[in-house]
Protein backbone atom coordinates (compact mmCIF):
# COMPACT_ATOMS: atom_id res chain seq x y z
CA UNK A 1 0.00 0.00 0.00
CA UNK A 2 1.73 3.35 -1.10
CA UNK A 3 1.64 6.03 1.78
CA UNK A 4 0.45 9.88 1.17
CA UNK A 5 3.96 11.13 -0.07
CA UNK A 6 4.19 8.48 -2.72
CA UNK A 7 0.80 9.07 -3.88
CA UNK A 8 1.34 13.00 -4.09
CA UNK A 9 4.87 12.79 -5.31
CA UNK A 10 3.50 11.03 -8.22
CA UNK A 11 1.04 14.08 -8.99
CA UNK A 12 4.24 16.11 -9.03
CA UNK A 13 3.43 17.56 -5.37
CA UNK A 14 6.31 17.34 -2.80
CA UNK A 15 6.56 17.77 0.96
CA UNK A 16 9.78 19.58 2.30
CA UNK A 17 11.43 17.43 5.19
CA UNK A 18 11.23 20.14 7.51
CA UNK A 19 7.49 20.18 6.67
CA UNK A 20 6.23 16.66 7.06
CA UNK A 21 5.68 16.23 10.60
CA UNK A 22 3.31 19.45 10.47
CA UNK A 23 1.86 18.07 7.32
CA UNK A 24 1.40 14.58 9.20
CA UNK A 25 -0.33 16.28 12.01
CA UNK A 26 -2.92 18.18 10.03
CA UNK A 27 -4.06 15.26 7.61
CA UNK A 28 -3.91 12.66 10.67
CA UNK A 29 -5.99 15.15 12.70
CA UNK A 30 -8.58 15.50 9.19
CA UNK A 31 -8.65 12.73 7.15
CA UNK A 32 -8.95 8.55 7.90
CA UNK A 33 -7.93 6.06 5.83
CA UNK A 34 -9.86 3.95 3.78
CA UNK A 35 -9.88 0.70 6.17
CA UNK A 36 -10.72 3.16 9.05
CA UNK A 37 -13.49 4.93 7.19
CA UNK A 38 -14.93 1.62 6.24
CA UNK A 39 -14.67 0.76 9.70
CA UNK A 40 -16.49 4.06 11.01
CA UNK A 41 -19.12 3.19 7.96
CA UNK A 42 -19.67 -0.34 9.09
CA UNK A 43 -20.07 0.49 12.78
CA UNK A 44 -22.73 3.20 11.40
CA UNK A 45 -24.63 1.28 9.81
CA UNK A 46 -24.86 -1.74 12.60
CA UNK A 47 -26.20 1.15 14.63
CA UNK A 48 -28.08 2.42 12.04
CA UNK A 49 -30.17 -1.50 12.03
CA UNK A 50 -29.95 -1.41 15.70
CA UNK A 51 -31.97 1.53 16.04
CA UNK A 52 -34.17 0.35 13.63
CA UNK A 53 -35.01 -2.62 15.07
CA UNK A 54 -35.53 -1.09 18.44
CA UNK A 55 -38.04 1.46 16.60
CA UNK A 56 -39.38 -1.33 15.21
CA UNK A 57 -39.91 -3.03 18.27
CA UNK A 58 -41.78 0.29 19.94
CA UNK A 59 -44.12 -0.13 17.04
CA UNK A 60 -45.00 -3.48 18.00
CA UNK A 61 -45.19 -2.34 21.81
CA UNK A 62 -47.66 0.40 20.85
CA UNK A 63 -50.05 -2.07 18.82
CA UNK A 64 -50.37 -4.09 22.19
CA UNK A 65 -53.45 -3.05 24.85
CA UNK A 66 -51.40 -2.85 27.70
CA UNK A 67 -54.41 -2.79 30.03
CA UNK A 68 -55.58 -6.13 28.41
CA UNK A 69 -51.98 -7.56 29.50
CA UNK A 70 -52.26 -6.44 32.97
CA UNK A 71 -55.92 -8.08 33.51
CA UNK A 72 -54.80 -10.94 31.85
CA UNK A 73 -52.17 -10.96 34.64
CA UNK A 74 -54.13 -10.28 37.76
CA UNK A 75 -56.52 -13.47 36.26
CA UNK A 76 -53.82 -15.85 35.74
CA UNK A 77 -52.49 -14.59 39.27
CA UNK A 78 -55.53 -15.27 41.03
CA UNK A 79 -55.80 -18.65 39.38
CA UNK A 80 -52.61 -19.85 40.32
CA UNK A 81 -53.33 -19.18 43.37
CA UNK A 82 -57.06 -20.33 43.38
CA UNK A 83 -55.90 -23.93 42.30
CA UNK A 84 -52.91 -23.76 45.07
CA UNK A 85 -55.63 -23.32 47.67
CA UNK A 86 -57.99 -25.75 46.35
CA UNK A 87 -55.06 -28.46 46.20
CA UNK A 88 -54.06 -27.69 50.17
CA UNK A 89 -57.68 -28.36 50.85
CA UNK A 90 -57.99 -31.47 49.45
CA UNK A 91 -54.81 -32.79 50.23
CA UNK A 92 -55.83 -31.71 54.17
CA UNK A 93 -59.33 -33.21 53.73
CA UNK A 94 -57.47 -36.59 52.86
CA UNK A 95 -55.61 -36.23 55.61
CA UNK A 96 -58.78 -35.89 57.84
CA UNK A 97 -60.66 -38.84 56.19
CA UNK A 98 -57.79 -40.78 57.10
CA UNK A 99 -58.07 -39.74 60.90
CA UNK A 100 -61.90 -40.12 61.16
CA UNK A 101 -61.16 -43.67 59.57
CA UNK A 102 -58.71 -45.19 61.84
CA UNK A 103 -60.58 -43.59 64.91
CA UNK A 104 -64.07 -45.18 63.72
CA UNK A 105 -62.34 -48.42 62.91
CA UNK A 106 -63.38 -50.24 66.30
CA UNK A 107 -66.43 -48.18 66.91
CA UNK A 108 -69.88 -50.83 66.21
CA UNK A 109 -72.72 -48.51 64.68
CA UNK A 110 -76.30 -50.33 65.03
CA UNK A 111 -75.85 -50.13 60.73
CA UNK A 112 -74.12 -49.03 58.29
CA UNK A 113 -76.58 -46.21 57.40
CA UNK A 114 -76.13 -44.74 61.03
CA UNK A 115 -72.23 -45.22 60.81
CA UNK A 116 -72.40 -43.05 57.68
CA UNK A 117 -74.36 -40.43 58.84
CA UNK A 118 -71.53 -40.00 62.51
CA UNK A 119 -68.65 -40.14 60.04
CA UNK A 120 -70.05 -37.24 58.04
CA UNK A 121 -71.04 -35.19 61.00
CA UNK A 122 -67.59 -35.72 62.93
CA UNK A 123 -66.26 -34.66 59.53
CA UNK A 124 -67.61 -31.68 59.80
CA UNK A 125 -67.23 -30.50 62.85
CA UNK A 126 -63.70 -31.35 63.06
CA UNK A 127 -63.36 -28.85 59.91
CA UNK A 128 -64.89 -26.13 62.22
CA UNK A 129 -62.89 -23.88 63.89
CA UNK A 130 -64.65 -24.45 67.15
CA UNK A 131 -62.76 -28.33 66.84
CA UNK A 132 -59.81 -26.14 68.28
CA UNK A 133 -58.74 -27.38 71.01
CA UNK A 134 -60.82 -30.71 71.24
CA UNK A 135 -59.89 -34.27 70.78
CA UNK A 136 -61.59 -36.32 67.86
CA UNK A 137 -62.29 -38.67 70.96
CA UNK A 138 -64.53 -35.53 72.36
CA UNK A 139 -66.24 -34.27 69.36
CA UNK A 140 -67.36 -37.85 68.44
CA UNK A 141 -68.70 -37.94 72.59
CA UNK A 142 -70.66 -35.21 71.79
CA UNK A 143 -72.37 -36.51 68.64
CA UNK A 144 -73.67 -39.79 70.02
CA UNK A 145 -74.65 -38.55 73.58
CA UNK A 146 -77.35 -36.09 75.02
CA UNK A 147 -77.13 -32.72 76.83
CA UNK A 148 -76.77 -35.13 80.04
CA UNK A 149 -73.95 -36.74 79.14
CA UNK A 150 -76.26 -39.82 78.17
CA UNK A 151 -75.72 -42.37 75.09
CA UNK A 152 -78.05 -41.52 72.48
CA UNK A 153 -79.83 -44.34 71.51
CA UNK A 154 -79.40 -46.32 67.95
CA UNK A 155 -76.57 -44.68 67.30
CA UNK A 156 -73.99 -47.32 68.73
CA UNK A 157 -74.12 -50.28 69.48
CA UNK A 158 -74.48 -51.16 73.81
CA UNK A 159 -72.36 -53.67 74.29
CA UNK A 160 -73.57 -54.36 78.14
CA UNK A 161 -77.21 -54.54 76.77
CA UNK A 162 -76.45 -56.43 74.21
CA UNK A 163 -74.72 -58.93 76.89
CA UNK A 164 -77.83 -58.88 79.03
CA UNK A 165 -80.21 -60.00 76.28
CA UNK A 166 -77.41 -62.64 75.23
CA UNK A 167 -77.98 -63.49 78.97
CA UNK A 168 -81.62 -63.63 78.30
CA UNK A 169 -82.23 -65.67 75.75
CA UNK A 170 -79.77 -68.15 77.20
CA UNK A 171 -82.17 -67.90 80.33
CA UNK A 172 -85.10 -68.32 77.98
CA UNK A 173 -83.79 -71.29 76.12
CA UNK A 174 -82.34 -73.36 79.30
CA UNK A 175 -85.35 -73.24 81.13
CA UNK A 176 -88.20 -73.64 78.77
CA UNK A 177 -90.55 -76.40 79.28
CA UNK A 178 -92.45 -78.51 76.69
CA UNK A 179 -95.79 -78.35 78.44
CA UNK A 180 -96.69 -74.49 78.95
CA UNK A 181 -93.64 -73.10 76.37
CA UNK A 182 -91.84 -71.10 79.26
CA UNK A 183 -89.81 -71.90 82.71
CA UNK A 184 -92.36 -73.76 85.73
CA UNK A 185 -91.64 -73.07 89.36
CA UNK A 186 -89.97 -76.38 89.48
CA UNK A 187 -87.49 -75.23 86.92
CA UNK A 188 -86.98 -72.05 89.16
CA UNK A 189 -86.22 -74.00 92.32
CA UNK A 190 -83.80 -75.77 90.78
CA UNK A 191 -81.46 -72.47 90.07
CA UNK A 192 -78.32 -71.99 92.03
CA UNK A 193 -78.34 -68.82 94.05
CA UNK A 194 -75.75 -67.35 91.37
CA UNK A 195 -78.14 -68.49 88.54
CA UNK A 196 -81.37 -66.82 90.27
CA UNK A 197 -79.12 -63.98 90.45
CA UNK A 198 -78.22 -63.91 86.54
CA UNK A 199 -81.91 -64.41 85.93
CA UNK A 200 -83.07 -61.40 87.75
CA UNK A 201 -80.53 -59.21 86.50
CA UNK A 202 -81.40 -60.75 82.54
CA UNK A 203 -85.07 -60.98 82.95
CA UNK A 204 -86.69 -59.35 86.24
CA UNK A 205 -89.88 -59.98 84.82
CA UNK A 206 -89.34 -63.66 84.66
CA UNK A 207 -87.65 -63.71 88.11
CA UNK A 208 -90.62 -61.96 89.74
CA UNK A 209 -93.32 -64.38 88.11
CA UNK A 210 -91.29 -67.75 89.48
CA UNK A 211 -91.04 -66.19 92.88
CA UNK A 212 -94.67 -65.90 93.40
Amino acid sequence: MKNIYEIMKEFGIEIPEDKKDGFDKAWKENYRTKAEFEKAAAKRDEYKKSLEDVQGKLEDFEKVDVEDLQNQVKTLTADLQKEKEERAAEESRRALEKTVDTFMGDKKFVNSLTADSIRGKLMEELDKDTAKGKSIEDIFNGLITDKDGNQIPNIVVDEEQQKAEQNKAKFTTKFTGTGNGGMTKDDFRKLSLDERTKLKQSDPELYEAMRK
